[in-house]
C-alpha cells in the first residue's frame, strides 16, 4: 500500500469515526479562531461599529445603526464579562465562529446519515479563510451563519422526531427569527428549510401540520424579530419601528448610488465572489526588520475555485436527471450500456483505461440518487438562494456578503468528496483525498494573513497571486 493510500484510509477512517474526527474539527475551530484575538490592533475594520454600538447598548447611549441589533447585544454580553478591549468584544464572535463547523456537521449527518459529507463539510468550513478571518475580530456577520444553520438544523430535528415536532418546530422558528434579526440576508435560508421539507416529505412522508407551520415557521420568526427590537427602541425613543426601517431600507438603497467611483475601494460585484477575484484588506501595518502585520478578509482560494467546480459538477448532475427523466430512459441501465460500449474489444484500450473509472464512479453514483438528488437539490438551491439576489443590489458590496452561500458550495464539494471515497476503485478515493489534502496545504500556506502573524514584506507578493487581491 503507497503512503497516500494509507493517507486516504486514515481519512476515512477518521471521518467514520465521529469521536475522534469531531474533536480534530473541534480543536482547530477553537485554536485558529481563539488564538491570539486580542493581539491585532484594537480596531480592525468595521469594529469602528459594531463594538462602540454594543457599548452604546450597555450605557443606554442614542444610536443609529443599519442592521438589526441582535449581533450587537451578543457582542455587548462579551463585553459585560471581559470589559470594552479587544478580547471583550471578540470572544463571543470567536465562539460562534468555533461552533460553526460542529452545527454544520451535525446538520449534514442528521439530514444525510453521511459521516464522510458532514465531517468534510466541517473541516472545508474550519480551513476557509474568509470564515477565519470573520470569526476573529467584533464583526457581525458570523452570526448569520451560526443561527442559519442552527434553523436548518432544527428543522431536520422536527421532521425526524415526531413526538417532538412541536418543540423543535419552535426552536427552528426562533433560530430563524435570530439569523434574520442579525442582518436581512437572513431571510435566504427559508429556501433551505423548503428544501428540507421536500426532501422529508418525498423520502420518509414526515411533514409538519398547517398549525406548525404557521406558528413554528410563521409567527414565532416574525415575533422574535420584533421583539429582539425592543431594547433598541426603549434607548432610542424618537423613531418608531417603523421609521426606523424605513430609514434603514433607504441606507441601503442609496449607498454608493449615483457615485461615479466605488465609495470603497473593496467593493466588488456579486458574481466576483465565487472566483475570489477582490478580498477585503481589514488590517495592515508595518513592523521592524522589513516586517509586516497584515490580516486579509480573503477565502481559501484552492476551497473557492473547487467548490465553483464541484457546483458546476452538481449542476450538471441535476440537468443531467432532468434529461434522463423527460428521455424515460432508466439512469442503470443507461450506465450500464456506457460500461458495456467502452469494455468492447473494439474499443480503444488507451481511452479505456482514463474512461472506465469515470463511468463506474457515474454507476455508483446512480445507486444511491434518489438520496442524492435532494442534497444536491438542497446544496444548490441554498446556495442560489443565498448568492443570486445579490446580482439585484445596486449598492456597494463586499465577499463577505458570500459567506452564507460559500458554506454551501463548500457542502457540495465535500459531497463530491464523500463520494469519491465511496468508489470502490483506489484511485478515485485517491483523488477525494487529494482534494482534501490541497485545501489544507492552502489553508496553511494563507494562514499568516488570516490571523495576523508577522511576516516579512518580501514573502508577502507571494501570497497575493491576482493583482485584484492587492
Amino acid at each position: 500500500m503507497t503512503p497516500f493510500a494509507r493517507f486516504t484510509d486514515r481519512l476515512i477512517w477518521l471521518s467514520e469515526h465521529p469521536v475522534f474526527g469531531v474533536m480534530a474539527i473541534a480543536l482547530v475551530a477553537f485554536g485558529t479562531r481563539f488564538w491570539n484575538i486580542d493581539g491585532t490592533a484594537d480596531i480592525v475594520f468595521d469594529e469602528v461599529y459594531y463594538p462602540k454600538f454594543a457599548q452604546n447598548y450597555l450605557r443606554g447611549e442614542t444610536l443609529f445603526d443599519a442592521h438589526p441589533p441582535l449581533a450587537k447585544y451578543i457582542i455587548a454580553l462579551g463585553i459585560q464579562f471581559l470589559g470594552y478591549a479587544p478580547l471583550g468584544y471578540r470572544w463571543m464572535t470567536a465562539l460562534a465562529g468555533s461552533l460553526l463547523p460542529l452545527i454544520t456537521y451535525e446538520f449534514v449527518w442528521q439530514l444525510s446519515d453521511r459521516r464522510s459529507w458532514a465531517w468534510l463539510t466541517g473541516w472545508f468550513i474550519v480551513m476557509d479563510g474568509l470564515l477565519l478571518v470573520e470569526s476573529r475580530f467584533g464583526l457581525i456577520n458570523i452570526y448569520i451563519l451560526l443561527f442559519g444553520m442552527l434553523s436548518q438544523l432544527c428543522m431536520v430535528l422536527a421532521l425526524k422526531r415526531s413526538r417532538q415536532r412541536w418543540f423543535w418546530t419552535i426552536i427552528t422558528g426562533l433560530m430563524l427569527g435570530a439569523s434574520i434579526s442579525v442582518k436581512w440576508t437572513g431571510l435566504a435560508y427559508i429556501i433551505g428549510l423548503v428544501a428540507i421539507a421536500g426532501y422529508a416529505w418525498s423520502r420518509y412522508r414526515q411533514t409538519l401540520n398547517a398549525a406548525q407551520i404557521v406558528i413554528g415557521l410563521i409567527i414565532v420568526p416574525i415575533a422574535f424579530y420584533f421583539v429582539q427590537w425592543i431594547p433598541h427602541l426603549m434607548i432610542n425613543p424618537e423613531r418608531d419601528i417603523w421609521e426606523l426601517h424605513r430609514q434603514i431600507i433607504g441606507f441601503h438603497q442609496n449607498l454608493g448610488v449615483g457615485k461615479t467611483e466605488p465609495i470603497h475601494p473593496y467593493c466588488s460585484p456579486w458574481w466576483s465572489w465565487v472566483l475570489l477575484i477582490r478580498p477585503i484588506a481589514y488590517f495592515f501595518e508595518t513592523r521592524p526588520n522589513s516586517m509586516v502585520e497584515f490580516v486579509h478578509a480573503m477565502g481559501n482560494p484552492l476551497l473557492y475555485w473547487l467548490s465553483a467546480i464541484a457546483l458546476l459538477i452538481c449542476l450538471g448532475l441535476l440537468l443531467g436527471k432532468l434529461i434522463v427523466s423527460r428521455l424515460r430512459f432508466p439512469p442503470r441501465l443507461l450506465a450500464k450500456l456506457g460500461i458495456n460500449l467502452i469494455t468492447h474489444p473494439k474499443f480503444s484500450t488507451n481511452l479505456l483505461r482514463h474512461v472506465h473509472p469515470l463511468v463506474v464512479l457515474l454507476t455508483e453514483i446512480y445507486t444511491q440518487w434518489r438520496s442524492l438528488f435532494w442534497f444536491i437539490l438542497y446544496a444548490i438551491a441554498s446556495f442560489a438562494a443565498h448568492w443570486l439576489p445579490w446580482s439585484l443590489s445596486r449598492r456597494c458590496i463586499f465577499l463577505y456578503h458570500y459567506m452564507p452561500a460559500s458554506v454551501f458550495a463548500f457542502a457540495a464539494l465535500a459531497l463530491i468528496v464523500s463520494q469519491l471515497w465511496q468508489s470502490s476503485m483506489a484511485n478515485v478515493r485517491a483523488i477525494g483525498s487529494g482534494i482534501f489534502a490541497t485545501v489544507a496545504i492552502a489553508f496553511l500556506f494563507w494562514l499568516p494573513i488570516y490571523i495576523g502573524l508577522p511576516i516579512s514584506s518580501g514573502y508577502l507578493p507571494m501570497l497575493m497571486w491576482l493583482r485584484s487581491w492587492i
